[in-house]
């Protein structure tokens, strides 16, 4: 057990986080599993990677009572709805303010996704700053709803996104072209949480792909994210960067501030890029359209 754990007063799993991954926990926080919801599934029924590294973040916190400090998830395998994940939590090393963990997911013995990470006590006499500017953008009621590709209405109560809204951002100073802005919220109106920011933020490989001057999305083999004080407000701005591709794997990186401009996480994320198209391929377009179908009729 860690220093700061406290199983008789537990303050984590937060309660905005309880109720989004829903989970059941053991008395001593370092085991738990839960339910593959539609919610936590991307649009085609499967795992969607922001629920792992969701999850990762949660079940550090809950295993040592300390918040995350950075959290990366390797993703391994998928399931579909209705699978139960467990996940098992160790302490590689136990300081008097900082704890080193790992956590395994697996769905009936196959392993979905592991991580690594830290979570930490305050310093209160430590090194505090913010060093980058946030991006000058229109604020959530003034910027439009996230337009992934055609059929995008169609999926926007499929999936993750019956938690979620995004909005693309509009810059009001120069931007170039290697970066989306997207308002992110969960629509229950649940106050951000280190966690709800891993599950909002799984949105890179779609910059890779607007980056190449295309529409399309990937599979994450990787997710990682680095955290700061989160307060808790409701609408986190995500700056994603698509940054470079080789032989159809992606990589990028994101920052995500609060309303008033405060940092709270930086990441980067790593993908198999899929689904790519030029809007004006009209057969690639049907392609698209397509295959929303097949998923809608599921």
């Amino acid at each position: 057990m860690s220093p700061g754990r406290s199983n008789d007063n537990a303050a984590y799993p937060h309660a905005a986080d309880l109720a989004l991954i829903k989970p059941e926990l053991e008395r001593d926080g370092d085991r738990g599993s839960f339910e593959l919801v539609p919610e936590l599934c991307r649009f085609d029924g499967a795992l969607y990677g922001g629920t792992g590294i969701a999850v990762s973040v949660m079940a550090m916190e809950a295993a040592t009572q300390r918040d995350a400090v950075w959290v990366v998830t390797q993703f391994v395998a998928s399931t579909q709805a209705g699978a139960r994940i467990e996940w098992e939590t160790q302490e590689l090393a136990a300081g008097h303010r900082v704890s080193q963990l790992s956590v395994v997911a697996r769905s009936e013995g196959a392993t979905m996704f592991c991580a690594l990470g830290a979570t930490a006590d305050p310093r209160p006499d430590g090194l505090d700053g913010q060093f980058l500017p946030m991006p000058k953008v229109t604020p959530p009621g003034e910027s439009p709803p996230l337009m992934i590709g055609p059929g995008t209405p169609a999926l926007r109560d499929k999936g993750f996104n019956r938690n979620l809204e995004y909005r693309e951002a509009e810059p009001l100073e120069g931007r170039d072209g290697h970066a989306v802005l997207l308002w992110a919220r969960r629509t229950d109106g649940s106050p951000l949480t280190r966690a709800g920011i891993a599950y909002l933020a799984d949105m890179v490989p779609m910059a890779i792909a607007r980056a190449a001057g295309k529409f399309g999305a990937g599979f994450s083999l990787d997710n990682a994210l680095r955290f700061a004080t989160v307060p808790p407000e409701e609408w986190v701005l995500l700056d994603l960067r698509g940054e470079l591709a080789s032989l159809g794997y992606g990589h990028g990186s994101l920052t995500a501030w609060t309303t008033d401009g405060t940092l709270v996480a930086t990441g980067s994320q790593s993908a198999m890029m899929k689904a790519m198209f030029d809007l004006d391929d009209d057969a690639a377009v049907a392609r698209w359209e397509a295959a929303i179908e097949a998923m809608l009729s599921r």
